[in-house]
């Protein structure tokens, strides 16, 4: 036998025994190199040894993508995870990290479960009306998924800590080798890096690097023309949360989204991350601008449907409040709603754009969030929705 011949053997022997770690890692030095993954699938096509179809493919996929290494990488919660594998049968409980993979270009077949709160969006997430309803974060069906056997999940990384934390706990206790990868993908501090970090964990670098470039060249914008506005000549906001006369201070997600777009929030020093306000309080602040956010037990607008009177309505109940008449935002008509599914979750970026577009209407008079929205559904989540005839997202 040939030398060359002889190697090719050994090496398809060796290929056959290795059960860990990268498939087809024959010598165990964690690097799946050319001569070991073409033996490898030698072995497989004449059908010896104990790999798999899908280990020739997951050997493909390493050898291919992350240059037969394995790949480490942090996510939002600090820890570091090592992937031998691509990831095959996902589920995720953050319907965030779930349209993330989705402006990725991420196979939607691998997804096998979702939270039921996506599972409930059928006009957004129509593909997942059919996959299984793992219930939420806060009460997990932690049978139907281990009957799954996932070999990922996708959870929060600073919601609910505690419970994430156990939800971890129980799945790497339940399933060895599962990968759980936490993430927020609501957080404008944040949200690049994990695009980047989910892009790299699925292959899908080169759109990763599209959307990060879409998703900056909007926030970036905007920081940009309000960062040079003195405090004492920002735009005054009385941004009201879901419950009347309750908002947020410093600290939550929504001021964060405020401050960007360059408005002062009165109430951002109080104790409290969503206070409720008295009444007499915002008379005394009188805002330039009004927002109140809809969404919550609205059965209509967002995704849902365009029920414009809804928002026209809470809008109208808002301008008759006692001495509201006299307020600045009031008088020279800047009072807005604005739907959750647009700044709430991984679409914050439009939120913050109409934001932008509602506080300096000087500054950005070429800022459309209209076409920025459309442009995300038709080109990241590849959605036939035109929300001239479809939606209601902000009034007026």
């Amino acid at each position: 036998m040939k030398r060359p011949l002889l190697v090719i053997a050994l090496l398809l022997i060796a290929a056959a025994v290795s059960a860990t770690g990268i498939p087809g890692d024959a010598d165990g030095n964690g690097i799946l190199d050319e001569h070991e993954y073409r033996a490898a699938a030698l072995t497989y096509l004449v059908g010896e040894g104990d790999l798999t179809r899908t280990d020739i493919q997951d050997a493909a996929w390493v050898f291919t993508h992350w240059d037969g290494r394995p790949l480490e990488i942090t996510d939002s919660t600090g820890q570091t995870l090592t992937l031998t594998r691509p990831l095959r049968r996902v589920v995720t409980f953050s319907g965030e990290a779930l349209e993330t993979l989705r402006s990725l270009g991420f196979d939607m077949d691998k997804i096998v479960a979702v939270d039921k709160y996506s599972h409930e969006k059928t006009t957004f997430f129509p593909e997942c009306a059919e996959k299984a309803n793992v219930g939420s974060w806060l009460s997990p069906d932690m049978e139907r998924i281990l009957t799954l056997k996932p070999d990922a999940v996708f959870l929060y990384a600073t919601i609910t800590t505690a419970t994430c934390d156990e939800i971890q706990q129980k799945l790497e206790a339940g399933i060895p080798g599962i990968r759980v990868l936490r993430f927020d993908c609501f957080k404008p501090a944040t949200y690049p890096d994990e695009i980047r970090t989910i892009a790299a964990a699925t292959g899908c670098e080169d759109r990763g690097d599209e959307f990060v470039a879409f998703y900056t060249s909007v926030m970036d914008r905007i920081r940009t023309e309000t960062a040079g506005i003195p405090d004492d000549e920002k735009t005054r906001v009385y941004f009201e949360y879901w419950t009347d006369y309750k908002t947020f201070a410093a600290g939550s997600g929504y001021n964060e989204k405020l401050g960007i777009a360059g408005g002062y929030n009165p109430f951002g020093g109080e104790s409290a991350e969503y206070p409720e306000i008295d009444p007499e309080a915002v008379i005394v602040s009188n805002p330039e601008v009004i927002v109140k956010l809809t969404g919550q037990q609205l059965a209509a607008g967002g995704y849902v449907g365009r029920d414009i009177a809804a928002l026209e309505a809470t809008r109208s109940a808002i301008t008759k409040r006692p001495g509201w008449a006299r307020l600045a935002g009031v008088d020279d008509d800047r009072v807005h709603v604005i739907h959750s599914d647009i700044l709430g979750g991984a679409q914050h970026f439009i939120g913050t754009a109409y934001l932008a577009k509602w506080f300096y209407p000087d500054r950005f008079t070429d800022l459309d969030p209209n076409a920025i929205h459309q442009r995300y559904l038709t080109e990241f989540q590849g959605l036939d929705f035109n929300l001239a005839a479809e939606g209601a997202f902000v009034y007026p």
